[in-house]
């Protein structure tokens, strides 16, 4: 057994076992054989592998890597707007309603980019609906009706972003002003 295989395996934490495993000159197929040793004879899983992974600085930096370029590429391959806004009338709230649904492990149904070609429009306007609905859910509840839900969705963000969470803000129009005598 190599020196650095034994070190691997001699890990107490996951942490450790990341440190050791950057540490060592070992070819990737060797590392993968060690990981399933090293799980084995510890009890942790892979899970708890890929947790200490994403925390340690070495790769937290080598996913940071091009993350903007990424971004700015994904950004403009899913464009649909043709340059034009989109204006959020009641019925595509209603629609966008209908399919921004999640799954029963909470997964969206409807990935941005395919809501952003359906409604043509961009990633970011869609991220900005859907924040918008998460809002007025903590806003309203989660039993609250659709057509509360689409009021509230017609608003600003910043506007929602002021009110207080469980209180919802009350209409300009309704709101009477009394003089204190």
């Amino acid at each position: 057994m190599k020196k650095w295989e034994r070190i691997i395996l001699e890990s107490k934490t996951p942490e450790e076992y990341i440190e050791n495993s950057l540490k060592s000159k070992l070819k990737p197929a060797e590392k993968a054989k060690l990981a399933l040793a090293w799980m084995d004879a510890t009890g942790y899983t892979k899970e708890d592998i890929l947790y200490a992974r994403n925390r340690n600085p070495y790769w937290k930096r080598k996913k940071t890597e091009g993350a903007e370029e990424r971004t700015a590429r994904r950004l403009s391959a899913h464009n649909y707007s043709e340059g034009k806004p989109i204006v959020w009338t009641q019925e595509l709230l209603e629609e966008f309603l209908e399919l921004n649904k999640k799954d029963a492990g909470g997964h969206y149904l409807y990935r941005d980019w395919e809501l952003a070609e359906h409604f043509c429009t961009t990633i970011p306007s869609i991220q900005y609906m859907r924040r918008k609905y998460l809002k007025v859910k903590s806003l309203l509840g989660p039993r609250a009706r659709k057509d509360k839900v689409l009021e509230y969705l017609g608003r600003s963000e910043v506007v929602l972003s002021n009110v207080p969470e469980g209180e919802p803000k009350p209409n300009r129009a309704s709101k009477t002003h009394s003089r204190r005598l």
